[in-house]
């Protein structure tokens, strides 16, 4: 049966390898067209895109500028009139101005080196030229805003000093340029909008192209597909024969075996299966091996506080043993035993965490996620004289089980408050942002940090404490790490010795 078999497949093989060689050129010749013209839409996402959201906020806060340097013009005259409220309108509006105009020339800075960047990156000659043209346009608004900015800067000073008359007759002068820097901005503005917007449309009309080939291959492909349907046998023998090689390797031992194939509306749903029980089983094998590495590491934690323990009430049961030493002893047993309580409280955290892990998720607000988090430590936050700045705008709801993003929140939190700097106050920084449309939460602290390079496995451990000042049990990061990885997301770390710590976390 088995030589009938193989003959058979040599012979599909034979009669079918040369429409197999004529489809592996016409589609890699499609495929070839797909990817230049998926390169070109890149280049417009990854090189035009920033650059104008660059040139548009540059162009919105020149105009505040404005506005503010307009402001300061009206107030100090309210204030030649002896207007006492004008004076705190004068002097937000200096300080407004005064922001600004150094926000611009950073944003100028920005752009500058952003057209550098895609100068180095970009192919195409005509985004070159481009790129070019627009790199000298941006070094002559940067000339231009700092002659701007110095002349307005002469005028506050001089509306400071109370010289009003002389301040109106030189803000002419810098109303002259304002209005000609607003439309240069304007202008570089509304021309690489019109280059991109044509650049746009000769990718759309390659990707015009590109499908009409793809349909052209498409046809082809199901010519030859007809002529030859006995080889729609070696399609569904292939997949299975994967699928059972595969079976075989894991059942040997290799939990890293998975079926890669193509989507197949006959195969795709067995494939799909059995990757999804062979990833299963590799993290059910890995929940095992880390569950008897945590128990290891239990046991050893609690073996230190337990023979303590036993040494010291040996010691209480001794007759000649004085008041003072027996008023030592036991405090030391107290001591002993609030070491035991906080290590089986942390237990049974970790205990509780595990058995809501499959807790089913819900849409959440993740600033309400935290703010219960942060109610509940508000003293702890007050006594370290600590900071929460958070910024939730770019990504502010997500799906995930509310009470698991409780724990990573308080755990991290408290990991801050423990490990501040006593130097300084601490901040902490908190961020949600989207990437590769996974949702990114960044929790930044600028506490005592450590060697993230040396320990950035070891502080996901059970019972790591890098600073032995600090009290506890150890398990916080290693229940945040729990539960990431049982939603397949990703953490990492950065710090350094003084300089605190960020850890960035895939959550979905």
């Amino acid at each position: 049966m088995t030589k009938r078999s193989n003959r058979v497949k040599e012979v599909i093989l034979r009669r079918s390898s040369f429409i197999i060689f004529l489809i592996l050129i016409l589609g890699a010749f499609g495929l070839l067209r797909i990817v230049t013209t998926h390169k070109d839409i890149d280049d417009v996402a990854n090189i035009d895109l920033p650059i104008i959201e660059l040139l548009t906020e540059i162009e919105t806060h020149q105009l505040e500028q404005a506005i503010n340097f307009e402001r300061a013009l009206r107030y100090a005259e309210e204030i030649e009139k002896g207007s006492d409220a004008a004076l705190q309108g004068f002097a937000i509006a200096d300080s407004t101005f005064r922001y600004l105009a150094e926000l611009v020339d950073i944003l100028l800075l920005d752009a500058e080196h952003e057209v550098s960047e895609a100068l180095k990156r970009t192919n195409q000659e005509a985004q070159r030229i481009k790129l070019k043209g627009l790199l000298l346009s941006i070094k002559k608004l940067e000339s231009d805003h700092t002659s701007y900015e110095n002349h307005a800067l002469e005028v506050m000073d001089l509306l400071e000093v109370g010289r009003l008359e002389e301040a109106i007759f030189a803000s002419e002068r810098v109303e002259g340029e304002e209005d000609q820097f607003n439309k240069q901005v304007e202008g570089v503005l509304m021309r690489h909008e019109m280059f991109t917007e044509a650049l746009v449309k000769i990718v759309e009309q390659e990707e015009v192209l590109s499908m009409k080939w793809i349909v052209t291959l498409t046809l082809l492909f199901i010519i030859l597909s007809l002529l030859a349907v006995y080889t729609f046998s070696y399609k569904i023998w292939r997949p299975l024969e994967d699928i059972r090689t595969g079976a075989e390797r894991i059942g040997g031992g290799n939990l890293d075996a998975r079926i890669k194939l193509s989507s197949n509306s006959i195969t795709s749903d067995i494939v799909d299966s059995f990757n999804e029980m062979a990833d299963k089983l590799q993290y059910s094998q890995k929940e095992i091996d880390r569950f008897v590495h945590f128990s290891y590491s239990t046991a050893d934690d609690l073996k230190a506080p337990i023979t303590n323990l036993g040494s010291l009430l040996d010691m209480l049961g001794k007759d000649n043993m004085n008041a003072s030493n027996f008023k030592a002893i036991l405090n030391n047993a107290r001591k002993t035993n609030r070491q035991l309580e906080k290590t089986v409280d942390a237990l049974v955290e970790v205990n509780m965490v595990r058995e809501e892990l499959s807790s089913e998720p819900e849409e959440l607000d993740i600033d309400e996620v935290l703010k219960d988090v942060v109610s509940s430590s508000v003293a702890k936050i007050k006594n370290a004289n600590a900071t929460i700045k958070k910024d939730f705008s770019e990504c502010p709801m997500m799906s995930y089980p509310k009470s698991q993003l409780k724990v990573i929140f308080k755990h991290l939190l408290l990991n801050a408050l423990s490990y501040r700097d006593p130097e300084k106050p601490l901040q902490i920084r908190i961020k949600s942002k989207k990437v590769n449309g996974h949702t990114t939460i960044i929790f930044k602290d600028n506490g005592l940090g450590f060697d993230s390079i040396k320990f950035k496995e070891e502080i996901f451990r059970p019972y790591i404490r890098l600073h032995s000042h600090v009290d506890g049990a150890g398990l916080g990061l290693y229940i945040v790490k729990m539960i990431i990885d049982y939603h397949r997301g990703g953490i990492r770390v950065e710090s350094e010795p003084r300089k605190g710590a960020t850890f960035a976390f895939r959550l979905d």
